[in-house]
């Protein structure tokens, strides 16, 4: 798989759109935080597009601040934003529960990320074709079922139907990321998010009053 500047530009241009749209469409204050994710998507395609030129053209500064707002984008915002969007825009009292409770979990991911970043600001080069994101992690393979449970499974308890749509997509993408890509999982998996970030428009395009499963 190939990535690419052009790449990373021609999504983040495309969500500006989608996701200026999708604000637009918004009717309820309640879910104007999940209505900003594609355009959020955005600027982080955006900025990776720009680390591209940065690497390839050997701009160390420039390489530096770009790797870690892009890790900024990955461990502190997301962790944090993608459950308190959902538990905003969410009806139901016991999913919204469920929800913030993986809201605690990215509270404590965020913290712990933005701390790493700190002590060891996060580097980048080009493997396979793919941006490898360089920065140690202690107990790897816990964070990483933390992180899915902070940014992905928001989406799967949400009461509409395409939310849950959009979560089923990008989880689905976390675990082909993670055991097709290992070593740039970060990059491809935010790509492929990206992308599927496009399929929130749908909630607000075709918004459900109702419940996909209605709890007690």
């Amino acid at each position: 798989m190939c990535f690419s500047a052009e790449a990373s530009f021609m999504v983040g241009g495309t969500l500006l759109i989608v996701g200026a749209a999708t604000i637009q469409k918004t009717r309820y204050k309640k879910d104007i935080l999940v209505a900003f994710i594609p355009l959020i998507f955005a600027i982080q395609q955006i900025t990776e597009g720009l680390l591209w030129i940065s690497l390839a053209n050997n701009m160390l500064h420039a390489q530096f601040w770009l790797s870690n707002i892009y890790g900024i984008f990955i461990g502190v915002i997301w962790p944090v934003y993608a459950p308190f969007a959902v538990y905003s825009a969410e009806i139901n009292a016991t999913r919204k529960k469920i929800i913030a409770s993986t809201g605690v979990v990215g509270l404590g991911l965020a913290a712990y990320t933005f701390i790493g970043l700190v002590s060891q600001p996060m580097t980048a080069q080009v493997i396979n074709h793919s941006i490898h994101y360089e920065h140690d992690v202690a107990a790897y393979q816990f964070i990483i079922v933390m992180y899915l449970l902070a940014t992905c499974v928001p989406f799967i308890f949400s009461s509409y139907r395409h939310l849950y749509i959009a979560g089923s997509v990008i989880t689905i993408g976390f675990f082909v990321a993670y055991f097709v890509y290992r070593e740039t999982f970060a990059s491809i998996w935010c790509f492929y998010a990206a992308i599927a970030s496009g399929l929130i428009y749908l909630y607000f395009a075709r918004r459900m009053n109702k419940p996909l499963i209605p709890l007690p």
